[in-house]
């Protein structure tokens, strides 16, 4: 299981929506705000996830409706 910090994408006000993905985000996340559903956390400016695996098996599980207790 991994525990580093993975910054996954960062406000920025020079894009049209006013975020960047990273290219470490699993592909088929898209929205900051269902990263933070999955279990992924804000950092200041930083979308960030300690566990990209966690992560994955909830985006994964998301369309079933099986959802784990990240903490």
């Amino acid at each position: 299981m991994s525990q580093d910090r993975i910054v996954l994408g960062r406000r920025d006000d020079r894009t049209m929506v006013g975020f960047q993905w990273t290219g470490a985000e699993p592909e088929a996340l898209n929205d900051p705000e269902f990263a933070v559903s999955l279990g992924a956390v804000w950092e200041a400016d930083e979308l960030v996830t300690y566990n990209l695996d966690h992560l994955r098996h909830n985006l994964q599980h998301h369309a079933d409706g099986y959802m784990e207790d990240s903490d």
